[in-house]
């Protein structure tokens, strides 16, 4: 049970979200999964169902970043967080509520987690349909060690951190490094996952409708079909935008310094990928 003292006294959270617990004390302390409603995804003949955890994302409740590169790769306003049913106040209450439940109290919330996935993979032996788990639905966070314990389970993430890709040895997780074309170091730490050939994701401004300014480059692989990217190649996969309007994207195309490949850098991205990738 999280008390008001526990939240007040607490140096984990942010004032906006003492604030939120206060008011939503009774339910905080309501019994609730960790994950959501499981999503059934095919690519080919394979099957999975996926499991993914959503918490607020970078600072909106922890007083250290869950996405360390969150303001470098400029996709703290584009984030999946405020699209679709995650944007909508259950949503985000749901996603504030594990966030401050993982902060004060993380055995439980650990216990929980291993829980959860140990129901997944029964289930998916009653199906006869494996369970693949993503931790980072919202964050960029180490989960190493609930990973570790549950070794005949699969986890994917994407991850904003190239250590974490360079350094991941399990082979129960499967990392895809999320590019930005935003600023100098996240175009640096680009080249660098291109150099050593990662399996990168990176978003583009346009949902691939006629009136859209910026046309997906056909020269990628798309990565919208499924989330299943433990099954896809090293190489560039795109992202159409989700979560925007045409006057929002047509806004976004005039920026050199943006989270998405747009109008105004797609030659910029073109470029580093044809020399980095000319390089090695």
């Amino acid at each position: 049970m999280i008390t008001l003292y526990d939240i007040i006294e607490s140096d984990k959270i942010n004032d906006n979200a003492k604030q939120w617990a206060l008011q939503n004390i009774e339910y905080l302390n309501k019994p609730m999964k960790l994950f959501g409603s499981s999503q059934k995804v095919e690519k080919g003949s394979d099957k999975f169902n996926t499991y993914i955890l959503y918490l607020q994302p970078a600072d909106k409740v922890a007083t250290k970043s869950l996405c360390v590169f969150a303001d470098s790769a400029g996709c703290k306003k584009p984030c999946l967080i405020s699209s679709g049913q995650l944007g909508m106040s259950v949503g985000q209450n749901a996603a504030t509520k594990r966030t401050i439940l993982m902060l004060l109290r993380p055995e439980w919330f650990n216990n929980q987690l291993l829980l959860e996935i140990d129901k997944a993979e029964s289930k998916a032996l009653r199906d006869n349909i494996p369970a693949l788990f993503r931790l980072n639905g919202t964050s960029d966070i180490d989960f190493d060690s609930i990973i570790k314990r549950r070794p005949a389970s699969m986890f994917y993430d994407y991850t904003k951190v190239l250590g974490r890709v360079r350094k991941n040895k399990l082979a129960n997780y499967d990392l895809t490094f999320s590019g930005s074309m935003y600023s100098d170091q996240s175009r640096a730490a680009l080249k660098k996952a291109v150099k050593r050939d990662y399996r990168i994701a990176i978003a583009v401004n346009t949902k691939g409708i006629k009136r859209d300014p910026l046309q997906v480059p056909t020269s990628f692989m798309s990565f919208d079909k499924t989330d299943l990217r433990h099954l896809d190649k090293a190489g560039i996969g795109l992202l159409k935008r989700k979560g925007s309007n045409i006057s929002e994207r047509i806004a976004e195309n005039s920026k050199a310094n943006s989270f998405f490949v747009t109008g105004a850098n797609v030659n910029a991205f073109v470029k580093i990928i044809a020399t980095t990738a000319a390089a090695i």
